[in-house]
């Protein structure tokens, strides 16, 4: 747990799971880049042809892709209410999980301190919306 800093004024457990939904963020953007094939062709090389009037493959990935289209939404909101001006680089360090040294090395236009405060307003305020 050395990375990270639990902040005075949220409790411990709200601020994990903060960092941690922000960090599936790539990860779900990458599911909705890839999840576009949605109907899928009955195979016949197989002995049995199983058909179900229960499951439908389209309505549940669409549903998926709804979830996680709130999800990224959410974060993406989150990040525009927090930083201002500084939107791809919080993006990068609380999504990415760069830290700010590698966000001097990208241009960061802002000290550390600043870095820091914006970041731990972004976990609180996702950690309220969760």
């Amino acid at each position: 747990m050395g990375k990270y800093r639990i902040p005075t004024d949220l409790p411990k457990e709200d601020y994990l799971t903060a960092v941690h939904y922000a960090l599936r963020y790539p990860l779900w953007k990458a599911e909705i880049e890839t999840s576009a094939d949605t109907a899928r062709a009955i195979r016949y090389d197989t002995d049995k042809v199983q058909t179900s009037n229960d499951f439908d493959p389209v309505q549940s990935t669409a549903i998926r892709r709804e979830e996680i289209g709130r999800k990224i939404k959410l974060v993406d909101d989150v990040i525009a209410q927090t930083a201002s001006g500084l939107d791809a680089f919080l993006r990068f360090g609380v999504c990415y999980g760069l830290t700010f040294w590698q966000l001097q090395g990208k241009g960061i236009p802002c000290s550390k301190n600043t870095y820091y405060t914006i970041r731990k307003r972004f976990y609180y305020e996702l950690s309220q919306r969760i």
